[in-house]
């Protein structure tokens, strides 16, 4: 069977050429993988990238002497993925393709083959594995696949958009029916740890480097997974959500959060300690959100447009604002919304700024019991409303479930989850936490997990008050802190850590943790 390798080679993975690896780079390493596909299964080889870094895509296959063509453009989009797709098959005379990201250091052979087998025994028209650790594993599909896709990139919306790594497949989803697909199942579902092997960011390459340092390179693609769902430094690199308290003001007293702690003091960050720790945030994790909504209001700080200018001048970094509403204004969200425009896109696949409206309720009367404040409802509402005509699509109004409001649910939903509700249909769900036994469980159903996993806040997210102190974790208050951002390096803050998550890996819990159940939730 006369088969195509191609390998995608995007400009936004920040670390594609880096030698990493012993003097060789991700993309480096993904070319031998090529160039043994090519071998074993008499394919031929083509490169796609964008045009920015053709020349040194260029000088790495010269280097590693396999024969290549490189098809440049300034911007894919999946229309040009599957065109060019189905045009270079049928100039090589290729029945079928293999696809893959050109960042992946650890392309398994072994997967690898197993997808060709399945996808030719079972006359499959697209084949992808399930299960194991993303950037594992190419796809594969037939060359009239992709000419059939082609022509439905035309006519559908999403085939103008830029491609991504997960492209080929949600694009199939649209008309999954239509297709032939198979799967090459693993016998544990390794995907749930979120290991991304790639060089696209700090994180994925920390962990590629850490799991190549294990001497894996005759282990089975099953024990590799196993490896690194196990190992520290590979489900704990850096973290991807900063969450900040620039104020501890509040508008509220809503009967959900813990107002009674010494976190709300009142005070607000230090305008020149907040620069320098943007900066820090940028150096050690290069791509992540930051929130500037820890205990207290962030639209109280007087400094607000300033801190998000500071923020977005990092590509790597977005904004996140949970705010109650009550201070949202026209002239407010205009003048934020003039920040981000001067910006470009951001290199962390998120949107520039995020925000999180606390609603909560579905009446006035409700809203004034949980929050304490007869007006705020409207405002709340209106705010969503003011903030979605500016940055639409990143508005999302928040309902936290609690016994008092649960009656409530349905109708909040029904009407904020319709496209046609100001925020376009994004809606926020969440849970209520007792962090750690301070408040009463109020929890109207327990959605926890049969097995406990290692908590995913330890593993992503670090949290730093007003003066600069590191808490454990959000939930733990300022009971347990581990340093200060304002005055240590935050990788030695980071580490602090890695005494409870080595512990959990082994199913221990500290005493904090062992009574939280916020360890399934997700933030970034």
């Amino acid at each position: 069977m006369n088969t195509l390798v191609i390998l995608f080679a995007d400009s936004k993975s920040e670390h594609i050429f880096d030698k990493c690896f012993n003097s060789l780079s991700a993309f480096d390493r993904s070319l031998l993988w090529a160039k043994k596909t090519c071998a074993e299964h008499k394919a031929d080889f083509v490169l796609f990238c964008n045009n920015s870094i053709a020349d040194k895509a260029r000088e790495a296959i010269n280097q590693a002497e396999i024969d290549s063509q490189i098809l440049g453009l300034d911007n894919w989009t999946l229309q040009d993925l599957f065109s060019n797709m189905s045009l270079e098959a049928q100039k090589k005379n290729a029945k079928s393709i293999i696809f893959a990201y050109a960042d992946q250091p650890l392309l398994n052979s072994e997967l690898t083959d197993k997808i060709i087998s399945d996808h030719i025994e079972y006359n499959a028209e697209y084949t992808f594995a399930d299960g194991y650790l993303n950037g594992m594993s190419p796809e594969m599909l037939d060359a009239e696949t992709a000419g059939i896709l082609s022509k439905l990139a035309e006519i559908k919306e999403m085939g103008k958009t830029r491609v991504t790594r997960d492209s080929v497949f949600e694009f199939i989803k649209l008309d999954i029916n239509s297709f032939e697909i198979e799967t090459v199942i693993g016998e544990k579902d390794y995907k749930l740890f979120r290991i991304n092997l790639n060089a696209e960011s700090k994180s994925n390459l920390l962990c590629c480097q850490e799991l190549l340092s294990k001497n894996i390179e005759k282990d089975s693609a099953l024990e590799i997974c196993e490896k690194a769902s196990q190992e520290l430094n590979c489900i704990k690199t850096v973290p991807s959500y900063y969450n900040i308290q620039i104020s501890g003001k509040n508008n509220l007293k809503s009967i959900y959060e813990p107002a009674s702690q010494s976190v709300f003091n009142g005070s607000f960050i230090d305008h020149t300690n907040f620069i320098s720790l943007i900066d820090k945030i940028a150096d050690f994790s290069r791509k992540a959100v930051v929130s500037l909504s820890l205990w207290g209001e962030a639209l109280e700080h007087p400094d607000l447009i300033s801190f998000v200018d500071a923020i977005l001048s990092h590509p790597g970094l977005s904004v996140l604002i949970e705010t109650d509403g009550q201070k949202v204004t026209e002239v407010l969200a205009q003048k934020i919304n003039e920040i981000c425009s001067k910006y470009p896109e951001r290199t962390n696949g998120y949107e520039k700024i995020l925000w999180i409206v606390k609603i909560d309720s579905a009446t006035k009367e409700m809203y004034q019991k949980i929050n304490g404040l007869d007006y705020g409802y409207d405002k709340a509402v209106l705010a969503d409303e003011v903030l979605s005509k500016y940055f639409e699509g990143s508005v999302y109004p928040q309902f936290t479930r609690i016994n008092e409001n649960e009656d409530e649910l349905e109708t909040f939903y029904r009407y904020w989850s319709n496209p046609q509700s100001p925020s376009k249909g994004k809606v926020i769900i969440q849970k209520y936490s007792t962090f750690c036994g301070v408040l009463p469980d109020k929890k109207p159903a327990d959605l926890s997990p049969l097995v406990r996993n290692v908590c995913w806040h330890l593993r992503r997210d670090l949290n730093v008050l007003a003066d600069g102190r590191v808490p454990l974790c959000r939930e733990v208050l300022d009971k347990k802190i581990i340093g200060n951002a304002f005055t240590q390096d935050l990788n030695e803050i980071w580490k602090e850590s890695d005494t409870e998550v080595k512990s959990q890996i082994k199913n221990n819990y500290s005493e904090h943790c062992g009574k939280c159940d916020e360890y399934y939730t997700f933030n970034f």
